[in-house]
């Protein structure tokens, strides 16, 4: 029996989805919106239909989706077989501009396999007319493009309902003035927020870290993400249905974007902020429409808890006969209403994320909670009914010592202990522990710092299972930290990955590549940077001065060291 995977039955997708868009080509801009994983991950994410269904919106655009078959996995060694549009079965060859939608570093392979699957050159500079133009969106364009330098036309640095409006004014201009590819690019280029990878040049010294990095013609020095202010325009929703995905019952709505917390280790709460909040008057037409649709909403946002009307939002949708759901909630933020709500929904499972066991480590990443408040929350949804907790744990932090590892498990068992004599001896019936490896990020206070080196990570997790291992309604699961590893390298690195990244899409090895291409991943995984060393996303305007966030990661280290124990 063969093992080559199986490749897409669309109209099996198709006849389950409930809110697809099907247009006539004709006269039209063809643009196929990409998702570089398998359909079930994509539909998930409301970026995705966001600009899927902006894109249909224009009258002269037809916009088609298409994603990684399902069967496809990392380094699989069969080719894929060229993907097709799930609307009209169109190749990509058939579009004038994919636009690639990637929220996970680790998928930067697939984006090269799915282009060599389709007979379209890999590298920017080999693509001529009539092979489409490639963008990239997503929040790795806003973190560091450069990996995918080489590879991508364009970068989308920003938020769709600021930014696309504008790159399709330009490209309308440059395609009714028969432009060719130079010189439409360098038209884009011009829209602020893009980034066209092709008109900057870096120069790198004898040390391999960047000497320079200069813009060539007209293209602009820094690129500054661009930020919806207003909100109120447009709401993210499930505007497609589909049980082919991990959130099938819900209508996901997003009710806000942006967080007020400033955790130093986070990029989407440095890159996304200001925190904005979709007023209630704004979200009422579309919760009505989720709850005649799905009769269930999943409310989406950094902190749900910390919309200052989510308590009327669960009120108006439980009033209407509706339940709530969330992903995870601010252990701050938690109040009885909003508990009530989600208890009364049937929700089984709440994820909280108290990120270290310890006091020490909690204030070094000014997560703003204590263990007073963690355990309050604690009563509150045991109280409430709710019967099962995912926590979410990280390993690998700056000045981490076994210690802060040993605390997560004494912090796991007084959870269990209070969550028990808050509901009268029943408590939860389990707790799950999510632990990953700390990944530093550009835009961050914490991007100079370096990734824990891989064994240690590996022993503190084996450490943590056995200390909770008698502890039998505890779930512990992690992310692997050879992934972590590959995520920091791909978070951190530069235009220089390029063979590399060619290679692992073809199926080969990441410790294969890296000896063939002569590359050694410790110079960006395992590298401390220094305060003066030009940063491959320094070019991007991120919404912090660079010097602030230096001296955030500073001030953050300094409180967090351990203190020397003197002489007794």
């Amino acid at each position: 029996m063969s093992n080559k995977p199986k490749t897409f039955r669309h109209s099996d997708i198709l006849s389950k989805e409930e809110g697809f868009v099907i247009k006539e080509w004709g006269g039209k801009i063809p643009i196929a919106i990409v998702y570089p994983n398998r359909y079930g991950v994509g539909m998930s994410n409301l970026g995705f239909q966001l600009v899927y269904h902006m894109l249909n919106r224009e009258p002269d655009v037809v916009c088609e989706r298409i994603f990684l078959p399902e069967a496809s996995r990392r380094q699989d060694p069969h080719p894929l077989e060229p993907p097709l549009s799930l609307e009209s079965r169109q190749p990509l060859r058939s579009f004038e501009i994919l636009a690639f939608s990637v929220p996970f570093e680790n998928d930067y392979p697939n984006v090269l396999r799915i282009l060599a699957a389709s007979g379209i050159p890999l590298e920017a500079g080999r693509r001529l007319p009539p092979h489409p133009m490639v963008w990239m969106g997503g929040v790795t364009a806003f973190l560091n493009p450069e990996p995918m330098a080489p590879f991508v036309d364009l970068f989308a640095v920003g938020e769709a309902e600021e930014l696309l409006p504008d790159l399709l004014r330009v490209y309308r201009r440059c395609r009714a003035e028969r432009l060719n590819k130079e010189e439409c690019l360098e038209a884009l280029s011009q829209v602020d927020g893009a980034y066209v990878p092709s008109l900057y040049e870096v120069r790198y010294d004898g040390r391999g870290l960047i000497r320079s990095f200069r813009p060539r013609r007209s293209a602009p020095p820094v690129v500054c993400r661009r930020i919806a202010e207003d909100l109120s325009r447009i709401v993210p929703a499930s505007r497609i249905l589909t049980p082919l995905t991990e959130f099938e019952s819900l209508f996901l709505v997003e009710i806000g974007r942006g967080c007020l917390r400033g955790c130093r280790f986070c990029a989407g709460g440095h890159v996304f902020r200001p925190a904005r909040h979709r007023p209630l008057e704004v979200l009422l037409p579309v919760l009505s429409e989720g709850l005649e649709r799905k009769g269930r909403i999943g409310l989406v946002s950094p902190s749900v808890g910390d919309h200052p009307q989510i308590n009327d939002i669960c009120k108006e949708i439980l009033s209407r006969g509706g339940g709530v759901s969330v992903a995870s909630l601010r252990m701050d933020a938690l109040e009885d209403p909003l508990l009530e709500a989600l208890a009364r929904s049937g929700h089984k499972t709440l994820s909280l994320a108290p990120e270290t066991g310890s006091q020490r480590l909690r204030e070094m990443v000014h997560k703003g909670l204590d263990e007073e408040r963690i355990m309050d929350a604690v009563e509150r949804i045991s109280r409430a009914g709710i019967p099962s907790l995912r926590l979410y744990f990280m390993i690998g932090l700056p000045l981490e010592t076994q210690d802060d590892v040993d605390a997560i498990a004494i912090l796991t068992r007084k959870i269990l202990h209070r969550g028990r004599r808050a509901a009268g001896g029943r408590g939860f019936e389990r707790l799950t522990l999510s632990v990953n490896p700390f990944v530093p990020k550009p835009a961050t206070p914490f991007q100079w710092h370096p990734f824990m080196e891989e064994g240690q990570l590996k022993a503190r997790i084996k450490n943590l299972r056995q200390h909770l291992k008698k502890e039998r309604a505890v779930t512990l699961t992690y992310e692997p930290p050879k992934w972590a590893k590959i995520q920091a390298l791909l978070a951190r690195g530069d235009r220089r990955l390029k063979e590399v990244l060619i290679r692992v899409s073809r199926g080969t090895g990441w410790a294969q590549a890296f000896t063939e291409v002569n590359i050694n991943p410790d110079f960006y995984v395992y590298r401390a940077r220094e305060v003066d060393e030009i940063l491959p996303w320094d070019f991007i305007d991120h919404g912090w001065p660079k010097e602030a966030l230096w001296r955030t990661y500073r001030s953050a280290m300094d409180k967090g060291s351990v203190p020397e124990v003197g002489p007794s």
